[in-house]
């Protein structure tokens, strides 16, 4: 996978902006965008989520995944600063993910996954009732 900071150099120069203008749409730090470009620290979501819809990129693109640097419609509807590795949630529900600490996103991904097996068993028990 390739490091973020090649891929926000990599971004700067398609869409021929420079680390100052990006600071300046983002939000972001000049400081902070300097330690994201060299490598010395690695942003954090909310950072992605505002560098890639000031640089029109997928934020999960702008992390080093093998995906279009292009946005998706789907991307496009979620608000500033709303990351989400390319899957076609809703905002609403980002929102509040969003705001959860690693513990606990690890948590309702984990309930999550546990509510969809659920869900899969009550969906088959009802196909072999019909």
């Amino acid at each position: 996978m390739v490091d973020i900071k090649e891929r926000i150099r990599e971004a700067l120069e398609v869409r021929c902006m420079t680390a100052s203008e990006l600071s300046k749409k983002s939000g972001i730090g000049k400081g902070s965008i300097s330690k994201y470009l060299n490598g010395f620290v690695v942003p954090k979501q909310s950072a992605i989520g505002e560098m890639a819809r000031a640089l029109n990129v997928s934020p999960a693109w702008l992390m080093g995944y093998d995906v279009n640097m292009e946005v998706s419609k789907n991307e496009d509807t979620l608000p500033s600063g709303a990351f989400h590795g390319g899957l076609n949630i809703r905002a609403d529900l980002w929102m509040e993910f969003s705001r959860l600490s690693d513990r606990n996103q690890e948590q309702a991904i984990t309930y999550i996954k546990y509510l969809a097996e659920l869900q899969k068993k009550e969906e088959e028990h009802n196909d072999e009732q019909s």
